[in-house]
């Protein structure tokens, strides 16, 4: 029995060693396994690593030649205009390979590069063009890229000169001259001793003479090729814009600033909507049109004479304690002028000093003024014919005044459209304000057109180009009902005119020389403000921005900023655009100092239909689906239907 025990103790161990034997091995089988299949995601990876970098070099060489492309493309639309089609699209490349910068050609890549016109085509918003590369392998991976491509404004430039000489002369930049925006000309620029600071780009077709004396923020570039001015056949599309909202003009003549007897105002009216006129639909315009002969009456000259000074005189009450109104200096001796000064509260010899004082006199009041012709505070002079009674024209003038039609002098055009209520409700003159604002106006493009010559003024609320096939004058301040310093792109004026654009030596924008019977000489202005104000872009095809009489003017007149000078400041915001440069004063005094900003709102939206320089520059980058990539279906959906 004790040998069958031990037998059995003997059996037993034996058992269990086997056991440990087995789970052993078990555990080196899954050791093994495990390890193959790390092994094998190794090798794995490591070959899904090396096809994801090949595929990722394939992209990196797709990729770069369609943008290769693209460039080329569009240095081929800035060399050769003539390639961008009217409509539809042009092939410029078919299955060509694309050279790197290393001289080597991408291996297996080749390219189909295509052009067309896309966005709207009339030039109302700018003007645009999409070149689109399709890149492709021969296992046909494609990689398609659109750029789309637009026409660099003139608008963009703060200055821009065709010729940098007036009548022969070289005008320099100099006196600290501070230019805050893109500054070009196909000439020489010169600067002066005095110094010039550029803050923006500055370039030229030929070179700039004084650099020393230039500070460039940007730099500067030379011998660039030139860019060419818009000849009045590529505008000739302007009149008919502006047709279609019923602002196409024709004005009696097409000469210079002293001859005008046209002009156009704008008037920002509050409807009722966000306060000082800054709603959508609160910019209109009116159009006066003079008798002929009548251009000093228009431009509100200054004669001199008390009784041929019909835009100049003071105001007075005519019911005591009542607002005062308007006189004319012509009509100062009329016999009922001093019945209607009586009435207000004057003795009779009161009147009668009144009646009799001098032109001097008069225009030395705290209440004197100048308006310009057709102004309803002239109802004195517009009335004095045989259209009206002695009750409608023996009378004050005030803002409510207004002569339409039927002057001794002008009258205004009609709104051949509907009237809103709100402004028949708010103005006298509602039938002959035309909306600026589409919702009123259905067929505006934003264009105002006039043959001949033509005096601007007044507030603008909206976007529109003027556009003259004479000159355009400026009478009056021209502002944006939004103040451009705001940075608020909401107004946005073009004008561009076929001759000059001349800021007019009259009375209102001043100052004129007063003559009081003490002798006692003095200069004074007869406007709101002694300074000019004008907001804008100005192209001047032929030939300059300026200022008339600019050197007859006196050296002392009004002073700017601490400067003496004639005239005053003369602020322009936005920019400057002209065949070549004018003058608007002297280094000796007369004339006006030159206070121009930039408006870069002119950069983001254009004014309607604004010319273009002809060069293409970036806009936008879209990456477009492969797969369903069809050349005459994109270009198609890019063109909105008529």
């Amino acid at each position: 029995m004790s040998n069958y025990g031990r037998t059995q103790n003997i059996e037993g161990p034996m058992v269990r060693g086997g056991e440990r034997r087995g789970f052993a091995l078990l555990t080196i089988i899954i050791l093994t396994l495990g390890m193959a299949a790390l092994a094998a995601s190794a090798v794995y990876l490591s070959g899904n690593a090396s096809l994801l970098s090949t595929s990722q070099d394939r992209e990196r060489e797709f990729k770069y030649g369609a943008e290769a492309a693209m460039a080329m493309g569009k240095s081929r639309l800035n060399t050769d205009p003539l390639v961008l089609p009217d409509t539809s699209f042009v092939t410029l490349m078919n299955g060509q390979q694309v050279v790197g910068a290393d001289g080597a050609a991408l291996p297996g890549v080749t390219v189909n590069l295509y052009a067309g016109p896309t966005g709207s085509t009339s030039g109302q918003f700018g003007r645009f063009a999409s070149v689109v590369a399709e890149a492709r392998d021969g296992q046909g991976a494609r990689f398609v890229r659109r750029l789309e491509l637009t026409q660099e404004s003139f608008a963009r430039y703060a200055y821009w000169s065709n010729r940098e000489t007036n009548n022969g002369q070289t005008i320099y930049f100099g006196n600290g001259d501070n230019l805050w925006g893109p500054v070009w000309s196909n000439d020489n620029i010169s600067i002066a001793s005095s110094g010039a600071w550029f803050h923006n780009e500055i370039g030229t077709a030929k070179t700039i003479s004084g650099k020393p004396y230039g500070t460039f923020s940007h730099g500067y570039s030379e011998n660039q090729p030139t860019i060419t001015l818009p000849s009045n056949t590529t505008l000739g599309k302007l009149p008919t814009y502006a047709a279609s909202g019923s602002t196409n003009f024709v004005t009696p003549n097409s000469g210079n600033a002293a001859g005008v007897i046209a002009r156009v105002e704008f008037v920002a009216v509050d409807l009722g909507g966000p306060p000082d006129s800054s709603g959508v639909d609160e910019g209109f315009l009116k159009v006066y049109i003079a008798n002929n002969l009548e251009d000093n009456w228009l431009r509100a000259d200054w004669t001199g004479n008390k009784a041929t000074t019909t835009n100049c005189g003071a105001s007075y009450r005519t019911t005591p304690g009542g607002p005062k109104q308007f006189f004319p200096a012509s009509v100062h001796s009329q016999a009922w002028f001093r019945a209607l000064l009586q009435a207000g509260g004057m003795t009779a010899q009161q009147a009668a000093d009144t009646s009799n004082a001098t032109l001097g006199t008069i225009m030395a009041k705290s209440t004197a003024r100048c308006y310009l012709g057709g102004d309803p505070h002239l109802v004195a002079i517009e009335r004095n014919n045989a259209n009206f009674t002695v009750a409608q024209a023996q009378i004050g003038g005030d803002d409510t005044t207004f002569t339409p039609v039927n002057g001794s002098k002008g009258r205004w055009l009609p709104w051949p459209g509907p009237i809103d209520p709100r402004v028949a409700a708010r103005r006298a003159d509602a039938q002959y304000l035309f909306p600026i604002y589409r919702g009123l106006n259905t067929g505006t493009k934003g264009v105002i057109s006039f043959t001949g010559t033509i005096g601007v003024s007044g507030v603008l609320r909206g976007r529109v180009t003027i556009y003259s096939t004479g000159s355009v004058i400026v009478l009056d301040d021209l502002r944006y009902a939004t103040d451009p310093s705001t940075g608020k792109c909401a107004d946005m004026l073009g004008i561009i005119a076929a001759q000059n654009i001349t800021v007019a030596d009259n009375s209102v924008l001043g100052p004129e020389l007063v003559t009081p019977p003490n002798g006692n000489n003095f200069w004074k202005n007869f406007d709101d403000t002694k300074d000019v104000y004008l907001h804008g872009i100005m192209m001047a095809l032929n030939t300059s921005f300026g200022a008339e009489n600019y050197s007859n003017a006196p050296t002392s007149g009004n002073g700017c900023e601490g400067n003496t000078s004639g005239r005053g400041c003369l602020y322009l915001t936005g920019g400057l655009i002209q065949e070549s440069r004018g003058a608007v004063g002297l280094v000796s005094g007369q004339g006006y100092v030159k206070r121009y900003s930039y408006d870069h709102c002119a950069v983001q939206t254009p004014p309607p239909y604004f010319p273009t320089t002809g060069r293409f520059v970036d806009n936008r980058y879209y990456e477009i689906d492969p797969v369903r990539f069809n050349v005459s279906q994109l270009f198609a959906s890019l063109v909105p239907g008529p």
